[in-house]
């Protein structure tokens, strides 16, 4: 018997057959579950349900930040001023060497990146053609 033959009566043969129906006790075991699960799910949640442990340490960890960013604090307006500096000028850097090198041929990588993905995409199709498509063995 010839394979598409074979797959024509499967076919033929599966359809013939009754959809398979769910219990009728399924949609009340899954709206239960889901209840269940939606009260333990929003009990579990919050700083309150930590162990006492990791509820010390994220308050240590808390103050040694504040305490960090106390001690910081003084020395930021001059580094600030610094680093705000820094960053303008290198912003200023980044818009000149978009201005004049990258943007006149960005536009032009872009039409060349969508050209060779539908040129690929093409070249797919035809092999797929060509190949005569998935194998039937």
């Amino acid at each position: 018997m010839d394979p598409v033959d074979l797959d024509q009566l499967l076919d033929r043969e599966l359809k013939r057959l009754p959809r398979p129906r769910a219990p009728r006790t399924l949609l009340p075991r899954v709206i239960a579950a889901t209840i269940d699960r939606a009260g333990d799910a929003s009990a579990a949640t919050g700083w309150s349900t930590w162990s006492r442990a990791w509820q010390l340490g994220s308050v240590t960890c808390v103050m040694a930040m504040l305490a960090g960013i106390w001690l910081l604090l003084p020395a930021a307006p001059s580094e600030i001023t610094d680093a705000t500096r820094t960053a303008a000028e290198t912003a200023t850097v980044i818009r000149v060497f978009w201005q004049v090198l990258f943007g006149p041929i960005a536009i032009y990588i872009a039409v060349l990146g969508v050209a060779l993905t539908l040129a690929c995409a093409a070249a797919w199709a035809a092999f797929e053609v060509a190949l005569g498509g998935a194998s039937h063995r």
